[in-house]
């Protein structure tokens, strides 16, 4: 496994990991801290909505005002993605930067960094294109589902005139993810090859995979079963404890104000904080590991490698 064959392996994967826990969790605690006021009117605009009892015959109304109630949190939303988006390409950088010229860990922004956020915007769009679809589909299922209500069909109608549509959806679903994963195995070396030749590179990876697809999806699939198990066991062990911890602290809480109030004290945020190191400590361990296969792609890149010297075919 190149990521604990490439250089700096007794260091590297661990300082990465601790850094890009910390990092993160100070960003969400953060945000958790900056937006509890509009957190607040949320809450207030759900308790208002209960105590007025309101009852509509139209689903699509009660929907439309629920959403609305969360309209304080969309700027937070929108903050959130944004600054995930630059700490993810900082971090996605030096990862690769390991990989491809060998250096040790370190952070910084510029170059690098801001090609990496434009790899990562294709990549996210990538994604969208594949997923959207069924989603859209679903989302059509359930609103004609108001439609029929408001027809008055029975529930054996509604439940017939749904099913094919949502196993539809699911079947367009898988037909697009076997899709997205070709696409997304052939691209892969995208990330480590805008390293590598200090220029944005989304497409020209697929040159770079000819001829490695198996190895590189074989290698991504053993990561993601052997990386996932383990990331799963290990959280469901923190939530076991984070619930155990939580719910004394949150269960005398009556009203909405309550529940933030203890939810903001000083003991539950230090609870979350070391739930979020723990969790992001192995998220991004795993993130380093998994770049690992396709930055060796790009390493030996047929059209001028990095290790040119040594003429090395690793994929055979």
């Amino acid at each position: 496994m190149f990521a604990f064959r490439a250089p700096h392996v007794r260091s590297f994967p661990w300082i990465f990991s601790a850094a890009f826990a910390g990092v993160f969790t100070a960003f969400l605690l953060l945000i958790m801290l900056l937006a509890s006021g509009d957190a607040r009117e949320v809450i207030s605009a759900f308790e208002a909505l209960d105590q007025a009892g309101f009852d509509d015959d139209d689903p699509r109304v009660l929907i439309s005002l629920v959403l609305g109630a969360f309209e304080p949190l969309i700027g937070w939303g929108v903050f959130a993605m944004l600054g995930s988006w630059v700490i993810w390409a900082v971090f996605e950088s030096a990862s690769q930067r390991r990989y491809i010229r060998d250096e040790g860990f370190s952070l910084g922004f510029g170059g690098d960094e801001l090609r990496m956020m434009g790899v990562g915007f294709c990549w996210a769009v990538l994604q969208a294109v594949f997923t959207l679809l069924p989603l859209f589909m679903i989302f059509g299922s359930i609103m004609g589902i108001f439609d029929l209500i408001d027809s008055g069909a029975s529930e054996d109608e509604i439940a017939r005139s749904i099913i094919g549509p949502i196993f539809g959806a699911l079947g367009v679903w898988f037909l697009l993810f076997l899709v997205y994963i070709f696409f997304a195995t052939r691209l892969a070396p995208c990330f480590a090859l805008t390293i590598k030749d200090r220029e944005f590179r989304f497409l020209d990876a697929w040159n770079v995979s000819r001829g490695r697809f198996w190895p590189i999806l074989g290698a991504y699939v053993i990561i993601t079963i052997v990386g996932g198990i383990v990331v799963s066991i290990a959280e469901q062990i923190l939530e076991f404890g984070l619930i155990g911890v939580l719910t004394p602290a949150l269960g005398d809480a009556e009203t909405g104000e309550d529940f933030l109030r203890a939810f903001m004290s000083g003991g539950v945020l230090v609870v979350l904080a070391v739930y979020f190191l723990i969790r992001l400590f192995l998220s991004g361990l795993l993130m380093h590991v998994a770049g690992g296969p396709a930055a060796l792609a790009a390493r030996h890149d047929p059209r001028g490698g990095v290790d040119d010297a040594l003429q090395a075919d690793v994929f055979n």
